[in-house]
Formats: C-alpha cells, structure tokens, sequence
C-alpha cells in the first residue's frame, strides 16, 4: 500500500477494513524518506517481496508505475487510484517547489477546496484527517516528496509494455487527477479495467470507502487458472 503526498497507511484504513481479502498479507510502504522518484522506486522494491501488487494513491500511484517500469517481473498486477502518468511540465517547478516549502498544514489547507468533491466540502473530520496525516509525517516529507513528482518520467510511452492486470480507479469531481487522466491510463494498459467513483474527488479512498472496498475485492478476487489474473468488474457510482 502506497499513500500519497502527506498521506500515510490512513488513508487506506477505511477501504481495507471493507475489503473481503482473505489470505492477502497487506504491507504498508515508507513513502517518505527518498529525493527522487527512481530512489524511492528501489527503496519499495527493495523491501517488497518478490512478486507482489502494489496498490498506490495518488503519488504512491506514480511510484507504482516507476517500480512497474523498472521491475515488470516483479508486479503481479497493480492498483492506480487517482494516478497521473503524465511528467511534469519543466515550467511548473518552480511553482511547486515554492509551495513546497510552505508549512505541510497549510498545503493541505491550499489543496482543500481541490481535494474532495463538492459534497465533501464541509466534512469536518475528512480536513482533520488530511491534516494531522500532514502534521505525523517527518520533517522535511513535503520537500522530498515534491522532488518525487517533478523527477518521474512520462509513463505513456511505456503503458503498452505494462501487460500485467491493472485497476485503475478515480474520482468524477477530481481536479487534480481528472478522470480524462485515468482514461488515458486504462487506455493504454493492455489489461486495464476502469472504475470511477461518480461521487469523488481525489481522495476517493476516503471519499468513497465501500466503492474502492468492492471494487479492489472483485477485482482480486482468486481464479483457477491465474491469481495474478482478477476478473474484470463493473459497478456505478460511490454509495
């Protein structure tokens, strides 16, 4: 399990204690203490056993497609929730550095009114959530983290290689990773199956706790012939 930018294991905890997953050992990666995205790309692989699926959000789901590029052999199959696998305009450095550099509080407060969906706007203990995920993480994550997103490459070019089982899932009212962004993925991934939660923003596994459960389920529910193989899955909105 792979969280995002001052995210930490919480925010899967909802969507995991939903999910029916027997006889699935979950991990927790570190996704704080690397400079560059193919550091901490190794760092995971590293760590992680030797074949396994990483289930990445956000940034963790761009760290999940380096490891997917650097390491196919290793992914079983992989799970992309609200990812991007774009690169980052060389324009846009700047821009983001200096935001990194802000308190992790008050980014998190920047990025509100981008993060949820507008029904979620007002939901209280969501904010207190993000935030004190923002506050427990070690110093200087922010900054590390930055550097993460801006050093990945363009995964487009590659998605056609990434033959492994991928579930891409994403939020209808996400603004930092729009749904055109997880299209283009499903697009371009042999064995893609896609999922949009209609009542999301970008942190759908908050957002939409019992979606992503139901969804992450079916999908890895166990065949005869290939575990690595999850059926495709349908369903509708978040509820």
């Amino acid at each position: 399990m792979l969280p995002g930018t001052l995210s930490d294991a919480r925010v899967f905890a909802p969507m995991l204690a939903d999910a029916a997953m027997p006889r699935r050992t979950i991990r927790h990666g570190d996704m704080t203490g690397q400079p560059d995205a193919r550091a901490l790309a190794r760092s995971l692989l590293a760590e992680a056993p030797a074949r396994f699926i990483p289930v990445g959000f956000s940034l963790g789901a761009i760290v999940a497609l380096e490891m997917a590029a650097m390491a196919p052999e290793r992914i079983g199959a992989m799970v992309l929730i609200a990812a991007n696998g774009r690169d980052v305009p060389v324009e846009d450095h700047a821009a983001r550095r200096a935001a990194a550099e802000t308190d992790p509080t008050a980014f998190v407060d920047g990025l509100w009114p981008r993060s949820v969906a507008p029904g979620r706007q007002s939901d209280t203990a969501l904010r207190a959530l993000m935030t004190d995920m923002a506050r427990s993480v070690p110093a200087g994550t922010l900054l590390r983290q930055t550097e993460v997103a801006l050093t990945r490459s363009d995964k487009r070019p590659l998605l056609s290689t990434m033959t492994m089982p991928v579930l891409v899932l994403g939020g209808a009212h996400d603004q930092i990773a729009p749904p055109v962004l997880q299209q283009e993925l499903a697009d371009g991934l042999p064995r893609a199956t896609l999922r949009i939660a209609e009542a999301a923003g970008h942190f759908l596994p908050l957002e939409c706790p019992d979606f992503c459960a139901r969804a992450l389920a079916e999908w890895l529910a166990p065949t005869t012939a290939d575990p690595y193989h999850p059926p495709i899955c349908h369903g509708g909105p978040c509820d």
